[in-house]
């Protein structure tokens, strides 16, 4: 599992804490940071992560952008776990219909 953390983050700068219940649902726009905290249940957390993107969705190469490391280290995981090519591209998808 991968994640990311946040540069510079605010302690003091206000929060909003969802409380959910088994079979729960949320959904996240893709630009709002959200997390969770540590799972302390005996069980596993179960999460299906999906993408939208519009026929106007243009795909770029992540090179010299801040994505590259990530692209870097994705690409390291896929490999030694699983026996993924070296030569494996990530790409972005700008999606100009949700004015990223």
């Amino acid at each position: 599992m991968m994640f990311y953390g946040i540069q510079d983050y605010d302690e003091n700068f206000p929060r909003v804490h969802l409380v959910m219940e088994k079979g729960d649902t949320v959904f996240f726009h893709p630009l709002l940071i959200h997390g969770s905290g540590w799972n302390r249940t005996q069980g596993y957390r179960k999460s299906i992560s999906c993408h939208y993107a519009g026929a106007d969705c243009h795909y770029i190469d992540v090179k010299g952008t801040s994505q590259e490391v990530i692209e870097r280290e994705f690409s390291e995981i896929a490999k030694t776990l699983y026996g993924i090519r070296d030569d494996t591209r990530l790409q972005m998808c700008l999606d100009l219909e949700c004015g990223w």
